[in-house]
């Protein structure tokens, strides 16, 4: 690669499979791994897309030729892999995946020490896969008596499932609930958790198929037609996964989709409870609801770049700061489970309050505040991003002029308002895409913003 660009999104390298995503890539990745973290012994798994084992097994041999103990594991989510990793045997991870994103992409993850990588340590591999010129050999052979023997992690769901139902003890009574699996490594995994706790899980999209048939990657509303209507008409709480099973999206006993923010404003109210007050770091998209929950049981929330988390957590750590929750929409962190986003332990952490109290997650959400909110994307030509980026931002500026606001730039362009209106719009950082977020807790204000994303679709629309 002659030109340096940003290969790291927001949540690790993500792209159309045979164009950005390629066997060469994945190669130049592992090899800079190897070069960084080989005395660390490296884990490799995939998720269930079609391309994601043969990448996986050229991750595999790259890692093994350098000289690199290499732990396979095959097909798994990504909390599983994470876990592994607080393993001193085997502390990095490569995981190919594209998570939520479409059949046509594929991407790669990189963890250390249970997380993703920090901005820094993305940059350390960026700058070793641009330093290697085009006389460089693609795959560094070790000398042949280097070459450790490849091992296989047979258990990773056990050492999975063994450790969660330790941590989390609780008698499901019957209780039925609807797990919307993706057609993902979840479902080899949460129907069997959450039937060894006493509920009667139905499944739907439950079998593993990286063509995604049942529905997009993506827990969004417009994906999970199937599972509102479900849960609706059988009056029971509806879960759905993500692609890779980081990602959570809940559907209330009413058939209605939980706006994502109060999902975490939840999850860091139990947090509190458990550990007493502390940090909690969320997005640069994150609703105010989780400020105006935690703040009143002593949570002090931190705003980051999305995609950061990990960054900004490690960084509050070491300086001695108490961290009890992460999350950006979809993805919550419990640091004293493990900071990787992890939709399955925060399922149960919410089913055991629901068992226990024999109650439903609509009374368990009652004190929490509802917004109108709204998220969309607009796929762009990659070439013009930029420029459709900045004239929406000066747009929004102009009609914002005349509001009494406060301005974060950290990660795209935030106001929020006095009354707790609010609108972000950035640029994605995995697809080609401006995404605009924007929410207010009436519907006359949202009517009013709403107006303004009008003027800037036109915008996006316009070029």
């Amino acid at each position: 690669m002659k030109k340096k660009s940003k290969l790291f999104g927001t949540a690790g390298i993500r792209g159309r499979f045979g164009t950005k995503v390629t066997a060469k890539l994945v190669i130049q990745v592992t090899q800079a791994v190897a070069q960084l973290y080989s005395s660390e012994g490296v884990l490799v798994g995939h998720d269930a897309r079609t391309s994601s084992e043969a990448l996986s097994q050229f991750a595999t041999a790259s890692l093994s030729l350098s000289g690199t103990k290499v732990h396979k594991i095959g097909l798994c989510t990504f909390p599983v892999i994470a876990n592994l990793t607080l393993n001193t045997k085997h502390s990095v991870a490569i995981y190919i995946t594209a998570s939520h994103n479409p059949p046509t992409d594929n991407g790669i993850k990189v963890l250390r020490q249970g997380r993703e990588l920090t901005l820094q340590e993305q940059n350390q591999i960026e700058d070793l896969i641009f330093e290697r010129d085009e006389h460089t050999e693609l795959i560094h052979h070790e000398d042949w008596d280097k070459i450790e023997p490849q091992l296989e992690i047979l258990d990773a769901n056990d050492q999975y499932f063994k450790r969660i139902t330790q941590d989390i003890q609780m008698n499901g009574q019957g209780k039925r609930i609807i797990l919307d699996c993706a057609n993902g490594p979840m479902a080899n995994l949460a129907p069997l958790l959450f039937t060894h706790y006493g509920f009667l899980p139905t499944t739907i999209n439950s079998h593993i198929d990286g063509s995604f048939p049942g529905r997009l990657a993506e827990p969004s509303p417009e994906n999970l037609t199937t599972l509102i209507e479900l849960s609706k008409k059988e009056k029971i709480l509806g879960v759905a996964f993500d692609g890779d099973g980081d990602r959570l999206a809940i559907i209330d006993e009413t058939g209605n989709f939980v706006e994502l923010s109060r999902v975490n404003a939840l999850l860091a109210t139990y947090a509190i409870e458990e550990e007493g007050p502390g940090k909690i770091i969320v997005s640069i998209d994150s609703s105010t609801t989780i400020d105006k929950t935690v703040e009143k049981i002593g949570g002090e929330v931190i705003r980051t770049n999305l995609g950061e988390l990990h960054t900004k957590g490690k960084e509050l750590i070491e300086a001695d700061e108490k961290v009890v929750f992460a999350a950006e929409p979809w993805k919550p962190i419990f640091p004293k489970w493990g900071f990787w986003i992890d939709g399955l332990y925060s399922l149960a952490k919410i089913l055991k309050v629901i068992a226990s109290a024999q109650t439903t997650v609509s009374e368990l959400l009652k004190d929490i505040p509802l917004h109108i909110a709204k998220r969309s994307a607009y796929m762009v030509n990659q070439v013009q991003v930029e420029t459709i980026f900045d004239d929406c931002k000066s747009k929004l500026r102009e009609s914002l002029e005349n509001e009494s606001k406060n301005e974060l730039t950290i990660d795209g362009l935030r106001y929020d308002m006095d009354d707790g209106t609010w609108i972000l719009i950035r640029k994605s950082g995995t697809e080609p895409k401006i995404r605009i977020y924007y929410e207010s807790p009436t519907q006359n204000r949202f009517e009013w913003i709403e107006n303004i994303v009008k003027d800037l679709e036109k915008i996006i629309k316009d070029k």
